[in-house]
């Protein structure tokens, strides 16, 4: 089920925005995507299989790539403080965690789920022979996620041993470098190296090197663009490892690492997403301490900016994707479905940028996306 049919590899968060976003491209589209899901609560629900309904909402009966987000239970100090007192979602995806017998309940689980792909689990890799063959024994193939900058060399080298033992077939590699700066396109040579030494004792894998560089924070700017490091970094991977089968891979726009949430009603900001870049457009509030009288002047301001951009030279009117057309209702102020909240205005950058990437190769010419969206 990982073959080269796929041009994008997205990491997508469970979240909103990335849910809305993926769920509102062509159908068409999402056949050439396999999104790598991180598996945790789905917002305030109480078990997990809410999680894997909404992901089946937004992508159909399509493949994807299970993985779990970790943080969801280890850095969530409440529930290692008392866990009896938290949300029975909380457990499940402990037990998930839990590597007793070769991540028994992990391989338990993805067996359950149809067409899933599972990722191998590294958190303890003490019997990680025994979890290859088992998720191996499912035949739909492996995928494994190296964290660069948290992994150590022994680590990935372990369990780079294993898996050659092993013969995995149909094997998916990723390179994550989670939040990535300029400086890290500059050692792209350095993970070129890596890419191409991993394939020499692994040649039938496929690889991708994942990435995100959208900013933290926008403070101080009014409009902008900002360059996709991640797109750069796949494409010098490539030109160092012209005869490895890489997939291109990023977190669909959105931080690897999330930002504390911080305080106050946030400026509005649309984001327009190109192929190498972001363009941007923000607006101050009035007076940033009157809390009621922002609430009353975003929707103003987000419809300002929604005219700026679509007004610039950069803008597609012709792509007629959901993302394209909030912005124009966004103009129009038509309904309240409009963009009228940070978490809206980034479902719709997000729409915007896995198109985009899908498609980086393909002229704009060419481009159709056919069906129309509705409410």
């Amino acid at each position: 089920m990982i073959n080269e049919t796929y041009n994008y590899l997205p990491i997508l968060a469970i979240s909103t925005a990335e849910m809305s976003a993926l769920e509102k491209l062509p159908e068409k589209d999402k056949d050439l995507i396999l999104p790598i899901f991180p598996i945790k609560g789905w917002l305030g629900s109480h078990t997990l299989d809410k999680t894997i309904s909404r992901i089946m909402s937004s992508l159909g009966e399509r493949p994807w790539i299970a993985d779990i987000d970790g943080d969801f239970v280890f850095e969530n100090k409440k529930y290692q403080a008392a866990p009896e007192s938290q949300r029975k979602v909380f457990k499940e995806v402990d037990r998930l965690l839990d590597p007793t017998n070769g991540y028994q309940n992990w391989v338990d689980y993805i067996e359950g789920l149809n067409k899933v792909i599972p990722v191998l689990q590294t958190h303890d890799i003490s019997e990680v022979d025994l979890q290859i063959k088992k998720l191996s024994s499912l035949q739909r193939g492996l995928a494994v996620r190296f964290i660069i900058k948290k992994d150590s060399p022994d680590k990935i080298n372990n369990i780079v041993k294993a898996l050659v033992i092993n013969k995995v077939e149909k094997l998916l590699i990723i390179i994550d470098l989670e939040d990535i700066k300029r400086s890290d396109v500059l050692q792209s040579a350095q993970y070129g190296l890596l890419v191409s030494k991993l394939s020499k004792f692994i040649p039938n894998a496929i690889f991708s090197t994942s990435a995100s560089s959208f900013p933290f924070s926008f403070s101080g700017s009014y409009r902008g663009e900002l360059p996709i490091y991640e797109r750069q970094l796949h494409t010098e991977v490539c030109k160092l490892c012209q005869d490895v089968r890489i997939i291109y891979s990023d977190r669909g726009s959105a931080r690897a690492n999330k930002a504390g949430g911080g305080g106050g009603l946030p400026p509005p900001r649309i984001d327009y997403p190109l192929k190498n870049d972001w363009r941007y457009v923000r607006k101050e509030f009035t007076d940033m301490k009157d809390l009621d009288a922002c609430k009353k002047e975003k929707h103003f301001l987000y419809q300002e900016a929604a005219k700026e951009i679509t007004n610039s030279d950069y803008w597609v009117a012709d792509l007629r994707l959901w993302g394209v057309q909030m912005i124009e209702k966004t103009v129009a102020l038509r309904d309240e479905y409009c963009i009228t909240s940070p978490n809206r205005a980034t479902a719709v950058r997000i729409n915007i940028h896995l198109y985009q990437q899908l498609h980086y190769s393909d002229r704009a010419i060419d481009l159709s996306t056919e069906e129309d969206w509705v409410d």
